[in-house]
């Protein structure tokens, strides 16, 4: 398999997951010139990819925004309150 066919796999892997290991990437790319490696390392940072030196720095919540950041909120509460609702304006 070549090279770019395993940064393609490593950057898919790391779309499922949400993360890629510093050492899977250090390992694949450390031959290609420093440029390479750091337009590949924007890129998955792009993909919004954190590279973390194990599983669990992995911070699931670090990119969540918008309506997945509500609804995470949401369930975190105990039913007592209604945070993060939107207001009836039918009155």
């Amino acid at each position: 398999m070549s090279l770019s066919d395993q940064i393609k796999d490593l950057i898919r892997t790391g779309k499922d997951l949400g993360y890629i290991l510093e050492s899977n990437l250090t390992d694949l790319i450390s031959t290609l010139p420093e440029a390479d490696q750091k337009y590949i390392r924007n890129t998955i940072d792009g993909f919004k990819i954190q590279i973390v030196n194990s599983k669990k720095d992995y911070d699931e919540l670090k990119y969540m925004s918008g309506e997945d950041a509500i609804k995470f909120l949401q369930n975190l509460s105990d039913g007592k309150y209604s945070a993060f609702t939107k207001e009836d304006k039918s009155d």
